[in-house]
């Protein structure tokens, strides 16, 4: 059903005070129907008290809204230069790490090159001490057979003259607890010479004995221990051999049993 409200307007403007002058006594009751179906002025403007305080509100919603929209930004911002100041300290890492590479890589080849040379040195010492001790055992030899080893003095005194002054080495004799020993000192290493004539049977006992004692002496272990003899068995000086001990005599063959 359609509403004429062209029709309702004429009523409410014409009719209904018409039937309130033809009808007096509907004054108030119509006046009450009224205040119930629309508010006092103090209720409208109770109403738009609380309208205008919800509006306020909303304003400083709105505006708390944009402070908080302001400060996210501001905060943003902050994390992203953060995060930039965090990528530059990375990026300074990763140089420093290539120059450190670099510079390891630089050292290990510095490192090859240097233990190139100290082995090329040791290698050159190695084959000087073979051809000394190559000299030294043809001057055993030498002296064997003019006249013997027996003479201990004046073959020690030849090879320390040898050894100083055609190789460099140094050549000590000391006493210790009442042992005679004869070192050989060469390129920072001591090597322990035993000479003797001729060697019996507990020569290996003697020889490790005394290798201990120097240890224990001296605080340097022998590097090599050597045993100079005119007069050998070739199975004890083989065993000495195996039991890591050096034995130089003369090419000849030894003959019978040693004393």
């Amino acid at each position: 059903m359609s509403v004429d409200l062209e029709k309702i307007r004429e009523i409410l403007r014409v009719e209904i005070p018409r039937f309130i002058r033809e009808h007096p006594e509907t004054r108030h009751e119509i006046w009450g129907m009224m205040l119930e179906l629309f508010p006092s002025r103090q209720e409208t403007e109770q109403r738009f008290a609380q309208l205008e305080h919800r509006l306020d509100g909303v304003d400083r919603l709105e505006t708390e809204v944009r402070e908080f929209r302001r400060e996210t930004a501001q905060r943003f911002e902050q994390i992203d230069r953060r995060f930039e100041q965090v990528d530059r300290r990375f990026e300074q890492v990763d140089q420093r790490l290539d120059q450190l590479e670099q510079r390891m890589d630089r050292l290990e080849t510095e490192m090859r090159e240097g233990f190139r040379e100290v082995y090329q040195v040791i290698d050159r010492l190695e084959t000087e001490m073979r051809e000394g001790f190559r000299e030294l055992h043809k001057a055993i030899d030498r002296l064997g057979s003019r006249w013997g080893i027996r003479n201990e003095s004046v073959f020690r005194q030849t090879v320390k003259t040898l050894l100083e002054e055609s190789f460099g080495a140094r050549v000590e004799s000391r006493v210790i607890r009442g042992e005679q020993f004869d070192i050989v000192i060469a390129d920072g290493q001591h090597i322990l010479v035993e000479i003797a004539a001729s060697v019996g049977p507990k020569i290996q006992e003697r020889l490790e004995r005394k290798r201990k004692l120097y240890a224990d002496e001296v605080g340097v272990t022998p590097a090599r221990v050597i045993l100079v003899t005119a007069a050998i068995h070739s199975r004890r000086a083989q065993a000495l051999r195996e039991a890591g001990f050096e034995v130089i005599e003369p090419e000849e063959e030894t003959l019978g049993e040693d004393v």
